[in-house]
């Protein structure tokens, strides 16, 4: 028995056809006609119209009116790639700045699940159509990072275990800045990320180690705090006053 298709993927369909699509003009054509008759099907089965936000994107949050033919938002895609991208990144780091007011939801709402599924659904998009990207990896990775913060936090005001979404958004995370740092082995971001990571989850021998790497490309006050802070938890204070002490020669710089 053939499954019914679902409209999650039919968009990850929609948007890995876009992206062959858009690396070069061989069987474009073809696949341009592809990833209409997927967005014909995914406007047919989005009974609640939930993936409407994809119209939003297609047409680069424009005013544009809404009556456009599905030819015409693919081919304006297609135009409009690297502002699309742009957009994306733009909104997402707008997402990541604004994380407290997920916290208190959550604590308004006594629920871990928040309504901003679009958040996911946009990070996924951006990763369909800019896979090979470390911004990319690094943006898409902080959002599960801080994902992760959040649920570690309810779990620890509410103590409601929460370990199959915790363990989800550590893997994630884990991942993206793996693959970020395995394209660029002084991707400051990454490593921090990396060692943000490793320190919500208790580990702090590879926080610290990610600490270092990301001191290694750039050195900063706000990196030295905290790995200042990691040798403290660990009990090895001096050597944490010895980075509190370059943090403040840094500042005084």
């Amino acid at each position: 028995m053939v499954s019914e298709p679902n409209v999650e993927g039919l968009v990850v369909e929609f948007f890995k056809k876009l992206y062959e699509a858009s690396r070069g003009s061989d069987g474009r054509e073809v696949l341009v006609k592809e990833a209409v008759r997927i967005l014909e099907d995914v406007t047919k089965l989005d009974k609640s119209g939930r993936y409407s936000i994809l119209y939003l994107l297609l047409v680069n949050l424009s005013d544009r009116l809404p009556g456009v033919s599905n030819k015409d938002l693919v081919d304006y895609f297609l135009k409009s790639y690297s502002g699309l991208v742009m957009s994306l990144k733009k909104l997402l780091r707008v997402w990541l700045s604004n994380q407290r007011e997920i916290i208190d939801y959550l604590e308004a709402s006594g629920s871990a699940e928040h309504p901003l599924a679009n958040v996911f659904i946009l990070s996924e998009v951006l990763g369909l159509i800019d896979p090979s990207d470390t911004e990319t990896l690094v943006i898409r990775g902080n959002i599960y990072l801080n994902y992760f913060k959040v649920l570690r936090e309810y779990e620890e005001k509410s103590g409601v275990p929460l370990k199959v979404q915790s363990e989800r958004a550590f893997k994630n995370a884990l991942e993206l800045f793996v693959r970020a740092i395995s394209m660029d082995v002084n991707c400051y971001e990454g490593y921090l990320g990396l060692a943000r990571l490793y320190m919500l989850a208790n580990n702090l021998d590879q926080a610290i180690i990610n600490y270092e790497n990301a001191l290694r490309c750039k050195r900063t006050c706000e990196v030295l705090k905290e790995v200042a802070k990691a040798y403290m938890i660990k009990g090895d204070n001096d050597t944490a006053s010895k980075y509190l002490e370059e943090c403040k020669d840094t500042n005084n710089t």
